[in-house]
């Protein structure tokens, strides 16, 4: 497997915020039950789960809220 380089650097505040709102659009209109995403990044990868309830042994305040915008990204 060739591993692309990610594109550009670090995101931009303007990035975040449509990462945020695209992420939430996403889990309004096409999550049904979860998703299991690999990336692979030159670090190694990176494993990400997208599911409507929480994981066993997790607590809801273990997670960073991204929608709405937290404070640091609204304008």
């Amino acid at each position: 497997m060739i591993i692309q380089p990610p594109p550009g650097g670090p995101l931009s505040d303007d990035e975040a915020r449509e990462m945020a709102a695209l992420l939430a659009r996403f889990a309004a209109h096409e999550l049904d039950q979860f998703e299991n995403w690999r990336i692979e990044t030159p670090h190694g990868p990176v494993f990400a789960t997208l599911a409507n309830e929480l994981m066993p042994g997790l607590s809801s305040e273990t997670f960073v809220t991204i929608w709405p915008l937290p404070h640091r990204l609204q304008r």
